[in-house]
C-alpha cells in the first residue's frame, strides 16, 4: 500500500502562468464581447435579427474549431504551438474590430476572435490536466478558472470606466483591448512549458495516436459528457441575468455591473472548490452546483428588488465558480492522456450545441410563459442532472490514469 506524502504537491508555474494568461485574455475579450454588440446596433445601425446571425456563425466557428484543436494537439503530440496561433488570431482581430467601420469587418474580425478562442480553449485545458500533479488536479482546475473570471470581471469594470472616459469612443477602447491580448502571447510564449512533447519523444510507440484511441474513449469519459451536457441545458447567457435586473428599474449604465457580481462569484468560488474537490471529492462538489443553480433561479423567478436579483446572480456566479472547475476536472480525470485533447474538443462541443438550445429555450420560454417561469425550467433541468452524478466512481478513474 503506497504511503501518503507528508505534504501535497505546488502547483507547477506552468499553470500559474495559464492562469495568467487567461486573466490577461479575459479582460480583452470581455471587452470585445461587451461593447462590439452596441457597437453593430448603435454605430453601425445593424438590426438584432443582423446581430443574432453573426453571433450564432461566429460561435458555430469556435464549436468546430475546437474539436479540430484538439484533434491536432493529440495527434502533433503538443498543446502550447496550438494555443500560441489561437493567441496569435486573438490579437489580429483586434486591430480589424478597431478599424471596423462595416457589419462585415466587424464579422471578419470576430470570426478570426472566436478561431483563436477554439484554436486556445480545449489545447489549454487539457494542458492544465498534462501539467497537473494527481493529487491536486482540480486545486489546478480551479486556480486557472478563478484567474480567468478575475479577469472578466477587470474587462467589464475596464469597458464602463472606458466607454465613459472616451465619450463612446468605441474603436479607441477596441485599440486599448489589444494590449492585454500582446501581453498574454508575450507570458505565454516565455512562460509556459509543454511536457507532452518530451512525453512523446521518450514513448513515441507507446504514446502514438490512433483512430481506435478516438473510437474507444472508455464509458466513464461518455457518461461526463453526459453529465455536462445536461446540466448545461440548465444553463443561459448572462444577458438574461441583465435582463431581470433591468426589470427591477436599474439604471442602464449601472445594467453591466450585474456581470462584475457574477464573475466576482464565479472567480472567488473556483479554487477554492477545486482544492476541496482534491480533498473530499468531485461528486459532493458538482453537488453543491446544482444546489446552487437551484436556489440562484429560485431568487432569480421571486426577485421583485434589485437586491434579491443580485443575490440570485451572485449564487449565479459562485455555482459557475464550482461546476465549470468540476466538470473539466471530471473529464480530465476520465480521458487517457494522449486523448485528452480530443475529449476535450467534443467535451466543448457538446456543451456549446447545449447552451445554444438552452439559450434558444429559454429565449421562447422568457417571451411565451414569462421569465419566472423560464428560471423554474433551468432549476428542474439542473435537479434532473443530479441523476448522473452517482454513476460517476471519481476515485477509480483517478487511481487509474
Amino acid at each position: 500500500m503506497r504511503q501518503p506524502s507528508s505534504h501535497s504537491p505546488s502547483i507547477p508555474y506552468s499553470i500559474w502562468a495559464l492562469g495568467s494568461v487567461s486573466f490577461l485574455i479575459k479582460i480583452s475579450a470581455i471587452i470585445v464581447f461587451t461593447l462590439s454588440p452596441l457597437f453593430v446596433t448603435q454605430v453601425l445601425g445593424a438590426s438584432t435579427f443582423v446581430l443574432g446571425i453573426l453571433e450564432g456563425f461566429v460561435e458555430a466557428i469556435s464549436l468546430v474549431t475546437r474539436v479540430f484543436a484538439g484533434v491536432i494537439s493529440d495527434f502533433i503530440h503538443k498543446r502550447k504551438v496550438i494555443i500560441v496561433v489561437g493567441y496569435v488570431f486573438y490579437l489580429i482581430s483586434r486591430p480589424f474590430l478597431a478599424l471596423s467601420s462595416t457589419v462585415e469587418g466587424v464579422f471578419l474580425s470576430r470570426a478570426f476572435d472566436r478561431i483563436g478562442n477554439g484554436l486556445e480553449a480545449t489545447p489549454r485545458d487539457a494542458l492544465v490536466g498534462d501539467l497537473a500533479p494527481p493529487g491536486i488536479k482540480g486545486a489546478c482546475y480551479g486556480l486557472r478558472e478563478s484567474l480567468s473570471r478575475a479577469g472578466a470581471f477587470s474587462g467589464a469594470i475596464l469597458a464602463v470606466f472606458l466607454l465613459w472616459i472616451t465619450q463612446n469612443n468605441y474603436s479607441l477602447v477596441f485599440w486599448v483591448g489589444a494590449i492585454p491580448t500582446a501581453l498574454a502571447l508575450i507570458v505565454l510564449l516565455i512562460f509556459v512549458k509543454d511536457p507532452v512533447d518530451e512525453k512523446f519523444h521518450t514513448k513515441p510507440t507507446k504514446q502514438k495516436l490512433k483512430l481506435q484511441d478516438i473510437l474507444n474513449l472508455p464509458l466513464s469519459f461518455w457518461l461526463v459528457l453526459v453529465l455536462s451536457g445536461t446540466f448545461m441545458l440548465s444553463n443561459f447567457s448572462g444577458a438574461f441575468l441583465l435582463l431581470r435586473a433591468e426589470q427591477t428599474g436599474l439604471d442602464l449604465y449601472l445594467v453591466p455591473l450585474v456581470m462584475v457580481v457574477q464573475n466576482m462569484a464565479t472567480a472567488a468560488t473556483a479554487y477554492p472548490v477545486g482544492y476541496l474537490s482534491d480533498k473530499i471529492g468531485r461528486r459532493s462538489m458538482m453537488f453543491l452546483g446544482i444546489i446552487l443553480v437551484i436556489l440562484a433561479n429560485i431568487l432569480l423567478a421571486h426577485g421583485g428588488s434589485i437586491y434579491i436579483i443580485l443575490g440570485g446572480v451572485f449564487l449565479w456566479g459562485a455555482e459557475m465558480g464550482v461546476t465549470q472547475s468540476i466538470l473539466a476536472v471530471f473529464l480530465a480525470d476520465a480521458c487517457p492522456e494522449k486523448v485528452r485533447g480530443t475529449g476535450f474538443g467534443l467535451f466543448h462541443l457538446t456543451n456549446g450545441i447545449c447552451l445554444i438550445f438552452a439559450n434558444t429555450l429559454a429565449g421562447w420560454i422568457w417571451s411565451a410563459a414569462g421569465p419566472s417561469f423560464m428560471f423554474y425550467t433551468s432549476a428542474t433541468i439542473a435537479a434532473l442532472s443530479s441523476l448522473i452524478l452517482p454513476f460517476i466512481g471519481t476515485r477509480n478513474l483517478q487511481r487509474s490514469i
